[in-house]
């Protein structure tokens, strides 16, 4: 079993996220696959955010027994984290985050400051609001960090 210990942070960056990703799902752009990934980015005023989701397809070699998926799955060293986030405001990156469908998370970079009240408001200001408008509402960001 291992053990994993929580920061007093994780709690507000998993929050974060929670809060950001239907945004970033609804009015961001999909790009590009890479290495069985594929990521969706949305940039509004000075906010660029980016989540990386697997891609489930299989490619031309690879077998789709479920017994092979789950004996590739045993091979790899530990628990594969296959979401991520960043958020960046002004292109400083401020929260860098990973997790699986199993619970598990790594929190890699969570600068602390008034972007987090900043995000969350960014956020809520796009709820209810039709696609194609992220960037007519951004709320203004002077002075955060």
């Amino acid at each position: 079993m291992t053990l994993r210990l929580a920061s007093s942070n994780d709690h507000l960056a998993l929050a974060i996220r929670d809060r950001v990703l239907p945004l970033v799902r609804s009015r961001g752009t999909m790009e590009e696959q890479w290495g069985g990934l594929r990521r969706i980015t949305l940039s509004t005023g000075p906010w660029s955010f980016s989540h990386w989701t697997p891609f489930k397809t299989l490619g031309a070699g690879e077998a789709s027994s479920p017994g092979y998926r789950h004996a590739i799955e045993q091979q790899r060293a530990g628990p594969t984290l296959e979401y991520g986030l960043d958020i960046r405001l002004r292109g400083a990156k401020v929260l860098g985050l990973l997790w699986s469908d199993n619970g598990a998370f790594d929190v890699n970079l969570f600068e602390r400051g008034d972007w987090e009240t900043l995000v969350l408001d960014l956020a809520g200001t796009f709820e209810g609001l039709p696609a194609g408008t992220a960037g007519d509402a951004v709320p203004p960001v002077d002075g955060a960090t």
